[in-house]
């Protein structure tokens, strides 16, 4: 519309003119050089008008010839990076297709097309990857090293290699360098604690969890939980390395940042009756119990007074019972001191009501000593036989798998997940079946196991945050879900 009118105003202009000249004739003549040429005003005027025309054209003319190399290479530039754009997306669709080799030849074909992308090389490192060629895939992403916007993809991937070799210390190495790249990323933060952990790198792992606090990317709640477990790992090492003072320090530190965790209290407690310090060793225990009833604080309790008689040792676990009245393990507690003072009536009402909850053998197993003592040995054989056909104990059981353990380890000796036992029943326990030790017959630790579950979930689960972390647009194939891979360092509720 605005051209039209542009169009019409110009026509006008010039016919506007036209009768201008019209209205006003006359003759123009030019002598040069001996030539003298003589014409109307009009027809000066179009030969004028002409003459501009054509030098416009000669113009534009000149121009194109000159423009038409830089012109022909831009076309040119700009096919190749559309063609190199359908290699990229055609390599990650067979990428998602898991057509790792015909992704790696569409990754390098896209790479000749787009020179100066970081897209192809990341395309090609995935695809080699998949493919199964570590070598080509390691290579590539030491190419990326060389580009501080590609470093953190290329350590990224040469991280997951190093743990689906198995290589601790590259798999670390690289972790920290990712650390130094990316400080604020949970991601980073949480696979570098994870490895330390599963490493027993415990005091690397308390100070990536301190860095993951200040930084905030990690809640408070859980910080202090897992630096407690940090704590009290490193406790146990001191203990084994002879070193009681420290392991105290240590042991109480953990207590007072969760108090709620059994194993920290016992330890803590213990090396406070080691001292002498009963008193303390008592406070510490009751303060779990309000929140964590177990059966080693009841004992421990007990223990700290051996030289009690009967009577006195009901009055101290009656007293640990009000704590958190009502709970299974108080019941089971003084049914246990009231059967040693043989006052089996009362014994056998706290029985009762425990069994009345939930079955288990050792309850079984103390009624009998109560019907024994208080009937005779043939009253306990009916207690004793169904015993055997009832659920195992109490036990540590792994929140993920399932697996069952005699004693609480930082990671699940089955599948290596980090503070993922938790005391209680067996879920798929069968009667008659045992739970595993610390460490299975073969000598696998929590440690060895957490990282050979880091090595097969974790690199599933960091291709989507690093790729969108490193402002790479790649398809995202995600990890375990608890750290949705898992989260390794997760918000999960205070645990026993």
């Amino acid at each position: 519309m605005i051209r039209a009118l542009w169009l019409f105003i110009g026509l006008a202009l010039v016919a506007a003119a036209a009768a201008w000249l019209a209205d006003r004739p006359g003759n123009i003549a030019v002598d040069w050089q001996g030539w003298r040429i003589e014409t109307s005003v009009a027809a000066g005027a179009v030969a004028f008008a002409v003459l501009l025309a054509a030098g416009a054209l000669a113009y534009r003319a000149w121009l194109w010839l000159v423009r038409s190399p830089q012109t022909i290479g831009r076309a040119r530039r700009d096919s190749r990076r559309r063609r190199g754009e359908i290699a990229v997306f055609s390599g990650m669709t067979a990428l998602a297709a898991g057509e790792g080799p015909e992704a790696l030849k569409l990754g390098r074909r896209a790479g000749e097309l787009l020179d100066d992308s970081p897209l192809p090389l990341m395309l090609s490192a995935q695809a080699a990857q998949q493919a199964g060629d570590t070598t080509e895939a390691a290579r590539l992403y030491r190419r990326m090293l060389d580009s501080p916007d590609m470093e953190f993809l290329g350590v990224r991937g040469l991280m997951i290699q190093a743990m689906r070799a198995g290589d601790t210390q590259a798999a670390l190495r690289h972790a920290r360098r990712a650390q130094a790249l990316r400080p604020a990323s949970p991601w980073v933060q949480n696979l570098l604690f994870s490895l330390q952990s599963a490493a027993g790198l415990w005091q690397e792992a308390q100070a990536t969890l301190e860095d993951a606090s200040r930084r905030k990317v990690l809640d408070k709640v859980t910080g202090r939980r897992h630096k407690a477990l940090t704590l009290h790992a490193q406790a146990g090492d001191a203990d084994a390395a002879g070193e009681t003072e420290k392991a105290a320090a240590l042991a109480r530190d953990a207590h007072a940042l969760a108090p709620e965790f059994v194993p920290a209290a016992v330890l803590a407690a213990r090396h406070y009756q080691a001292d002498g310090e009963t008193g303390k060793a008592a406070r510490v225990i009751e303060a779990c119990w309000r929140k964590s009833p177990h059966p080693d604080l009841a004992s421990l309790y007990l223990a700290l007074h051996p030289a009690d008689n009967p009577t006195a040792r009901v009055r101290r676990i009656t007293r640990l019972d009000r704590l958190n009245a009502g709970h299974r393990e108080g019941r089971v507690a003084l049914a246990g001191v009231l059967a040693a003072a043989r006052r089996w009536h009362e014994a056998h009402a706290h029985l009762n009501n425990a069994l009345a909850e939930r079955e288990e053998r050792r309850l079984f197993r103390l009624m009998a000593q109560v019907e024994e003592g208080e009937h005779g040995p043939a009253a306990a054989a009916a207690s004793l036989q169904r015993m055997s056909a009832v659920p195992p104990d109490d036990t540590w059981v792994c929140q993920g798998c399932g697996t069952a353990a005699a004693d609480w380890s930082p990671h699940c000796v089955h599948c290596g997940r980090f503070d993922s036992l938790v005391w209680g029943v067996a879920p798929d326990l069968p009667v008659g079946a045992t739970v595993v030790a610390a460490a299975d017959s073969t000598g696998a630790t929590g440690s060895s196991a957490a990282l050979a579950r880091l090595s097969e979930t974790l690199p599933n689960v960091a291709e989507a945050a690093d790729t969108a972390e490193a402002g790479v647009a790649l398809p995202a194939i995600r990890p375990d879900g608890a750290n949705g891979g898992g989260d390794i360092v997760d918000a999960s509720p205070p645990r026993a």
